[in-house]
């Protein structure tokens, strides 16, 4: 199983930079500290998913049908 848990310290400001760069967003940096703030509150909201025990039996879906 993938080791989900946020490291320590995550520095989310700089994962905005980051990614901003890599997907060549025009994000304002005065907004950039609030994007940061909801990336690590979204990281939290993931957790309880992310981290559920999935046999190794389980096989992922080939399509998405609601």
């Amino acid at each position: 199983m993938m080791n989900l848990e946020k490291p320590s310290p995550v520095d989310f400001a700089a994962y905005v930079e980051v990614m901003t760069a890599a997907l060549e967003l025009a994000i304002p940096d005065e907004i950039k500290p609030g994007v940061a703030a909801n990336v690590e509150h979204i990281w939290d909201i993931a957790q309880p998913v992310l981290s559920f025990p999935l046999p190794d039996t389980v096989e992922s879906a080939a399509t998405f049908e609601p």
